[in-house]
C-alpha cells in the first residue's frame, strides 16, 4: 500500500513559485518516485546554522542535462504506522542556494527562530 501525501501550506506556495513549469513537473515526478518507493531521502539533523530538522528528510533533484550539484531540494517528513509509512508530508521545496529551502522548512513547520 502506497502512503498518502499531504502538504504544508508553505509547501504549496513554494511549489507554485518554482521558476518554471518544467521545474514544477520535475518536483511532481520526484514526489511520485518517493511515494512509489523508488527514491529515499537522506535524514536531516539539527544544525546551528539551520535549526532542528531531525524529523525530516531531503531529496535532491534537477534536470538530467544539468551539470554539477542538483539545484533543487525537497524536504519531507514521514508519518509511520506500526510497520509502514502511512503518510508523506511535503514540508518545503526550492533551490539549494544559501540553505534557503531548509530555512523555509523551519518556517513552514513553525520552528523559525526570531531575529
Amino acid at each position: 500500500m502506497r502512503p498518502s501525501l499531504s502538504m504544508l501550506p508553505g509547501f504549496n506556495r513554494e511549489f507554485r513559485e518554482l521558476p518554471s513549469d518544467e521545474a514544477r513537473r520535475l518536483a511532481l515526478e520526484t514526489i511520485a518516485h518517493l511515494r512509489n518507493g523508488e527514491l529515499r531521502g537522506q535524514p536531516l539533523d539539527e544544525l546551528s546554522h539551520t535549526g532542528d530538522l531531525s524529523d525530516c528528510f531531503k531529496l535532491y533533484f534537477d534536470f538530467p542535462e544539468h551539470e554539477g550539484k542538483p539545484r533543487y531540494r525537497l524536504v519531507y517528513r514521514k508519518q509511520s504506522g506500526k510497520y509502514t509509512v502511512i503518510n508523506l508530508e511535503m514540508v518545503a521545496v526550492g533551490e539549494r542556494e544559501n540553505l534557503d529551502v531548509y530555512v523555509r522548512a523551519l518556517s513552514n513547520l513553525g520552528r523559525a527562530e526570531e531575529p
